[in-house]
């Protein structure tokens, strides 16, 4: 069939980029004509059109669209509604703007509006509602669809890549030399709480390890530069000046590096819709802790210390326990790559995939 990817803003680096863009790559394998069709564009995503021109694409009642939804986008309701075809919304989760108040207005507007949009686009009655996780498909539940209205399909990743990537050698010798780390992925926004992960980490540091040290890896958006001094300040009241490390745009093998030197992952977020950073982690056999919010525990499954509680002290706890106790490391990594492999590898992706593609056979 002929299949229309609509994705507002295109862009390579980030987790709905690369889910859209993955996603037509694996449609294409299963034999399907497919093309992209995207507002703006952020760095190499290859061939795209406007999104005007998709309802010219898929013309017939048996074509196929999906809906790339993650953050408001007005013009995306009367197009879905002029289309003939069949129309699937891929609902990626958008932030409750509660979280940005005090940092940002404009998030705050952004987030309201696209969180606004969610019982339009379900009053549309779409053939399916898609979402990367259970969590995620709890809007649209609430918003009126039923359950056999929607399935899960988490998202189109770069596991792979990541796995034959080559670790950077240069931060591999800087951070491999036996210091208790730590470690963040993802951009540095309100609803990740580093806050408290800067709490938590002070805690580690002061009842276990002195030493220690923090990697944060993520971009800091300069529309949020209130929140990234609101935790550069909370590091440097606690004296942590020296012992967290921030890391933006990082390549490839520098992230890897960043998995490979870390005692774990640890993420306090608030709000995940999926959270590919932990996906990344159990790939590459770095384990897991994180407070059980959003879509995290669903994630982790049974292959990390997902909690239910946001005391410092425990994750503190956590991270030590890890440090010192082999054989639960490796039953965490064991359980991860088991995790992968079964639900988020290239493989069960495409599985999942043909499985949501057979409601429309």
């Amino acid at each position: 069939m002929k299949i229309g990817v609509l994705v507002p803003v295109l862009s390579e680096k980030d987790a709905v980029g690369t889910d859209a863009l993955e996603m037509a790559a694996a449609l294409e394998r299963l034999g399907h004509h497919v093309r992209v069709f995207a507002q703006t564009t952020i760095g190499d995503v290859g061939r795209t059109s406007k999104p005007a021109a998709l309802a010219e694409f898929v013309t017939a009642p048996d074509d196929l669209a999906i809906y790339h939804f993650s953050f408001g986008w007005p013009a995306a309701l009367p197009l879905l509604a002029s289309l003939k075809c069949r129309r699937i919304v891929r609902y990626h989760n958008i932030t409750p703007p509660e979280f940005f108040e005090g940092y940002s207005p404009e998030y705050v507007g952004a987030c309201a509006s696209g969180r606004a949009e969610i019982e339009p686009l379900a009053k549309l009655g779409c053939e399916l509602y898609l979402g990367a996780s259970p969590f995620n498909n709890e809007d649209f539940l609430a918003a009126g669809i039923t359950p056999a209205g929607t399935a899960v399909l988490p998202p189109f990743n770069r596991i792979d890549r990541l796995q034959r990537a080559h670790a950077d050698l240069a931060l591999l010798d800087r951070y491999r030399d036996g210091t208790s780390t730590w470690l963040s992925v993802g951009r540095i926004a309100p609803n990740k709480s580093h806050l408290n992960l800067v709490d938590a980490f002070a805690a580690y540091r002061r009842a276990y390890d002195q030493d220690a040290r923090l990697l944060i890896v993520g971009r800091a958006d300069p529309r949020l530069a209130r929140y990234t001094g609101a935790v550069r300040g909370r590091i440097d009241q606690l004296g942590l000046g020296n012992a967290v490390h921030f890391l933006s745009d990082v390549n490839d093998g520098e992230l890897k590096a960043a998995y490979l030197v870390a005692d774990a992952l640890v993420s306090l977020s608030e709000h995940e819709g999926f959270c590919v950073p932990l996906a990344e982690a159990m790939a590459l056999g770095t384990p897991v802790v994180g407070y059980d919010a959003g879509a995290v525990g669903w994630t982790a499954a049974d292959a990390g210390l997902i909690w239910d509680e946001t005391d410092p002290h425990l994750y503190a706890a956590s991270v030590a326990r890890l440090r010192a106790d082999a054989s639960l490391r490796r039953l965490l990594r064991e359980r991860g790559l088991a995790r992968v492999e079964d639900a988020f590898s290239t493989g069960a992706l495409m599985r999942t995939l043909g499985e949501v593609l057979g409601r429309f056979a």
